[in-house]
């Protein structure tokens, strides 16, 4: 497994038009956000020493579902590459209501969608939304498929903690 260093860096590709990872001089992570995506369009901005440690945080996290390193090494990058997307709105309205419970930065949660429940983590949070990396497809209620990797806020009410049993509130 790769290991975050001092020598990578982020940088956007006019040609592809994507936010890409200098990993090494054989090596370069493509993210899957666009120029109309992101806040600012980095030119060599130097890997931080807090991103390395938020890398380590989103591996251990991702370590109980059992993932092929190849995977988990996607998912930390396309969570790190996440800093630099714009603040979307909330996406809430195409997931069900879940029961509410205190979720954290780096947790993995679920989401129920219309094909079952699916795995998430959280990359960001405020006092009423989470945002989260999809770490599989989901189908929303209204059957819009999203993919994998894409990134989503969710008010907190429609997450739960991944390890415990989803169940869905009831509206009286």
């Amino acid at each position: 497994m790769l290991t975050p260093s001092e020598r990578w860096s982020w940088t956007y590709c006019e040609q592809r038009d994507r936010l890409l990872l200098d990993i090494s001089e054989q090596a370069q992570f493509c993210s899957n956000l666009s120029s109309q995506q992101l806040t600012v369009k980095p030119r060599q901005q130097c890997f931080a020493v807090n991103e390395a440690e938020l890398f380590w945080q989103y591996l251990e996290s991702l370590e109980p579902l059992e993932l092929n390193s190849a995977d988990t090494l996607e998912l930390c990058l396309h969570a790190l590459s996440a800093q630099y997307l714009q603040l979307q709105a909330h996406k809430s309205w195409y997931f069900p209501e879940q029961v509410t419970s205190s979720v954290q930065h780096s947790d993995i949660v679920s989401i129920v969608g219309a094909n079952g429940r699916v795995a998430a983590l959280v990359i960001a949070e405020d006092p009423d939304c989470v945002t989260c990396l999809l770490l599989s497809d989901v189908q929303t209620l209204a059957g819009k498929i999203i993919k994998r990797t894409t990134v989503i806020r969710l008010l907190r009410n429609r997450v739960s903690p991944f390890n415990q049993p989803t169940m869905l509130a009831r509206s009286a």
